[in-house]
């Protein structure tokens, strides 16, 4: 199954029906969610989150510098049960990148239209509704400044509450070509 290869991700959840709605969630994404490069022209990510896999291996950076903001109060002060929400946001935040598809390439909506999909889904899932809108708000503005179409138009929030931050940093700094995190 496919949400094996986040085992041991989904062995932080502290709560069982965010952890089983995570584990639906990753059953649902597409085959290339498993086998693309974090980034399709290398350009964006360091080089352990390039090749087959590499998208799996920069979600479980994010998820490795997480669980380490979650050790200091200054990132993050909110109980177990929101936490969760968090790992589910952040777990799932790259889920459609290529799109619902897959085109090849990023998709530069891709938290609007995984953000989407949870709502749009939310009866499949263990948790309220407003739980799933507060992972999709999580997973919408991940992106931060990097919020616009190749228009210019904005597309996406950046983040404002802890929360939002919070997602937007690990994913940030899990996506920084200067940091290179070991990745089981």
């Amino acid at each position: 199954m496919k949400k094996d290869i986040f085992k041991e991700e989904l062995s932080r959840f502290t709560n069982e029906n965010v952890r089983k709605s995570a584990e639906y969630v990753l059953e649902q994404l597409p085959d290339y969610f498993y086998t693309v490069p974090a980034s399709s022209t290398g350009k964006y990510h360091p080089s352990f989150s390039l090749g087959e896999g590499g998208l799996v291996r920069h979600v479980k950076a994010a998820m490795i510098i997480l669980e380490e903001m979650f050790q200091n109060e200054v990132f993050c002060s909110c109980d177990e049960y929101k936490k969760d929400l968090i790992r589910m946001a952040l777990l799932l935040h790259d889920g459609f990148k290529h799109g619902l598809v897959g085109t090849g390439y990023t998709v530069v909506e891709h938290p609007v239209i995984m953000a989407d999909y949870l709502v749009e889904n939310k009866d499949k899932l263990f948790i309220s509704e407003d739980d799933a809108k507060f992972v999709a708000s999580l997973i919408r503005c991940h992106m931060g400044p990097w919020n616009k179409d190749r228009f210019g138009k904005v597309i996406m929030p950046v983040p404002k509450t802890e929360e939002e931050k919070l997602v937007h940093l690990c994913d940030y700094i899990a996506s920084r070509k200067c940091i290179e995190i070991k990745v089981k």
